[in-house]
């Protein structure tokens, strides 16, 4: 599977910020971090505070995935590149498929585009999150080489 990584325009960029934003508040919802009651008010106001400009805030880059062969938009993906000490590396903030499209390789295209993207910015690593309960991400990022550096743990009191 051939994927292209085509730059967000301001109509994918806002069409996306409609996908993502509640997607982001039903992981959390999910997970169990958020409360129903509150998790759309959280996912906007962390969308806002990760993109205060945008398209255009810095060292952020978001795209359109798209299958080389039709032409189709068949997901998104936004990583950020973060200038540390002595190295930079990159994060993915966002990856998705769209239903229709998954389970054809898509994803993995898309990581291995993103991979290249990052490298040719000086990015020497790559990390990304991933919800517990998104057994399938886990299970492609595992057979991709990414490895578990650290966990999230909750209680309720």
């Amino acid at each position: 599977m051939q994927v292209l990584l085509k730059a967000m325009d301001q109509q994918s960029f806002s069409d996306y910020l409609e996908m993502a934003i509640p997607s982001y508040a039903r992981d959390n919802i999910d997970s169990g971090r958020w409360d129903t009651s509150e998790a759309t008010e959280r996912s906007i106001k962390a969308h806002e505070s990760l993109l205060p400009e945008g398209l255009e805030t810095k060292d952020n880059y978001l795209f359109d995935i798209i299958e080389q062969e039709d032409q189709q938009n068949v997901g998104h993906i936004w990583v950020k590149i973060e200038d540390n000490i002595r190295t930079r590396s990159a994060f993915i903030y966002d990856i998705e498929i769209y239903e229709s499209h998954r389970r054809k390789g898509h994803a993995k295209a898309a990581l291995t585009s993103i991979e290249a993207k990052v490298a040719d910015m000086g990015a020497t690593s790559l990390g990304l999150h991933v919800f517990n309960h998104n057994s399938a991400a886990l299970k492609l990022y595992n057979s991709i080489g990414y490895q578990t550096v650290s966990h999230n743990m909750q209680k309720p009191v």
